[in-house]
């Protein structure tokens, strides 16, 4: 019977003995036809994740691979952080084949007594390495349980993660900006006529605004309600209507909820001081489509010399959000412009 630990908050205390490794074979490894193939440490990778999903019947969220130094650790060792918070630990079987396919991935002699252990983490997209003694103060026996725990996966650690996230936006957050309706209308119906584009008409939209609050956990800014009450998006051009603003704002949610807030958070890029140095939040609500999946949006958590409802930048090609202008009607006037050469903007005109 396999058995697992639960990880709770002094899991970094637990000792070697606390956890009852069991001895697995793994016989998930195909026939190894070229040792030189460049996609060996995927099929490496997988055949390990397979093994420990059907061996435990659980989803793996991450797996270490701990190979030998032949000194202090003698066997091939795995961690697996399992579906509902367990860890299970276990030793692996040399069989013939695994240890052919260990002196492919590995590259190394282990007749040789100058082998360095390594740590692999394995995840279903993910697949890095480093020798053991980059944890300097952590050895993988002595201190089994803060070894394991340094490598924690997200998914143990999501309630704490998602309170980082939010107490780092809570002094940012503000969503009562408002607008100067006429001149708002002035901007945007004289674009639309300028330039002959084709607006669809404004449709009822609290269906989507339920959902949207529903999935973000605040009211939907009546500042965009004002300016959809113009329209429903513009015809083969990059101005979005509401559920193409919803869409794409999931999808961007989605990013901010995976990861952490080290991850969201660029200490080395510059900007004016007006946009957070993140690379997106849940307050940005794309409405412009740059393509290439990059949005101008309205941002309702800005930084300390910005101000709610402005316009950034940001995407799958921004490290960081950018102003692009100070408010909606700002940044329409300046579609207006002569100068903008709006014509010759591939991104403004969706094509057929």
């Amino acid at each position: 019977m396999t058995n697992y630990t639960a990880y709770s908050d002094n899991f970094k205390d637990l000792q070697w003995t606390d956890f009852n490794v069991e001895n697995i074979q793994i016989d998930t490894f195909p026939v190894l036809e070229d040792p030189y193939h460049y996609s060996n440490s995927f099929t490496f990778r997988d055949a390990l994740l397979e093994a420990v999903d059907k061996h435990t019947g659980k989803t793996v969220f991450k797996l270490l691979f701990i190979t030998p130094d032949y000194i202090s650790i003698h066997k091939f060792y795995g961690i697996a952080y399992l579906e509902g918070k367990m860890v299970y630990a276990f030793k692996i079987e040399q069989t013939p084949l695994f240890e052919e396919w260990c002196d492919t991935i590995l590259d190394e002699d282990p007749n040789e007594k100058t082998l360095t252990s390594s740590v692999y983490s394995f995840g279903q997209n993910s697949f890095s390495s480093q020798p053991i003694s980059n944890l300097k103060h952590i050895t993988f026996q002595e201190h089994t349980g803060a070894f394991i725990n340094h490598f924690i996966p997200n998914q143990f650690i999501a309630e704490q993660l998602a309170k980082e996230k939010a107490d780092f936006l809570a002094p940012f957050i503000q969503l009562e900006a408002g607008i100067d309706m006429k001149a708002l209308v002035e901007s945007f119906i004289g674009l639309i006529s300028e330039k002959g584009l084709m607006l669809h008409p404004p449709t009822n939209n609290e269906a989507i605004y339920k959902t949207f609050e529903k999935e973000a956990g605040y009211p939907f800014p009546q500042l965009i309600k004002d300016y959809l009450s113009l329209h429903n998006g513009i015809d083969r051009c990059a101005i979005m209507g509401a559920e193409d603003m919803y869409n794409e704002w999931k999808q961007w949610k989605d990013i901010y909820d995976d990861w952490t807030q080290e991850e969201l958070l660029d200490t080395y890029s510059t900007n004016q001081g007006k946009a957070l140095l993140m690379y997106t939040t849940p307050y940005w609500i794309p409405f412009f489509d740059l393509e290439n999946g990059n949005f101008l949006a309205f941002d309702f958590a800005p930084n300390t010399k910005g101000n709610p409802g402005q316009i950034i930048r940001f995407g799958a090609d921004q490290e960081i959000g950018y102003i692009e202008a100070d408010d909606l009607v700002s940044f329409f006037e300046s579609l207006r412009r002569p100068e903008s050469e709006i014509e010759d903007n591939e991104w403004f005109y969706i094509a057929k």
